[in-house]
């Protein structure tokens, strides 16, 4: 396996306090990123996000799941990290750690938007690992690689019946394109019959740091 390789990735979504201008957030983002982030063995990128209702995002990429883990353990006692959550709503925090299924996940580059959702099985149906791959490994050979700004893709395991998607694209218009395109796409059909659209949360988010 490369060391360039992602086998787990965390998203966290959240709101800065209403007293906290977004100069001092990235600001201290940046201070968190290279002060402990860039300290954790096995974390293997880390990109600041928002979307276009004013939400923020963090994304982590790691070697596995050992090193997010350990690198969530030792976040709450870091003053760099404490400094950060100053500026964060702590109840509006959100994270899920997702298992990359299937193909290896490379840490992408030159792209300046994520689009991450999330989605569950019709009711009383399961969604098997090799159903999801195989579905995954067909968008992205026959829908994903006829469009340029398409930078990376994977599928993820979140908890229980709940899975994830995760796209690297160059711009947000470019995202939002290449995802609503799905719906016309022979090759993407096998993935959407595994899931039941009620349960789908996506949104686009654009690279703040």
């Amino acid at each position: 396996m490369s060391d360039n390789n992602v086998q787990t990735f965390g998203f966290a979504q959240y709101r800065k306090r209403s007293n906290t201008s977004v100069e001092r957030l990235l600001e201290a983002c940046l201070v968190w990123r290279s002060s402990f982030l860039s300290e954790q063995e096995g974390i293997l990128g880390h990109w600041l996000l928002g979307n276009l209702q004013g939400g923020l995002a963090d994304l982590i990429l790691a070697k596995d799941s050992a090193s997010f883990e350990a690198m969530a353990a030792a976040h709450p006692q870091h003053s760099s990290s404490q400094a950060l959550l100053e500026f964060i709503e702590p109840e509006s925090i959100q994270l899920s750690t997702n298992q990359v299924l299937g193909r290896a996940l490379s840490v992408p580059t030159n792209f300046a938007c994520v689009e991450y959702g999330t989605f569950s099985p019709k009711s009383g149906a399961k969604i098997a690992h090799a159903a999801l791959i195989e579905a995954s490994n067909k968008v992205e050979d026959e829908y994903l690689s006829h469009h340029p700004d398409s930078k990376a893709h994977a599928v993820a395991a979140v908890s229980g019946d709940v899975y994830s998607e995760l796209a690297f694209v160059s711009t947000v218009a470019s995202a939002r394109r290449i995802c609503f395109g799905y719906l016309d796409s022979p090759s993407c059909a096998g993935l959407l019959q595994l899931f039941d659209p009620d349960t789908t949360k996506l949104d686009f988010w654009y690279v703040l740091a």
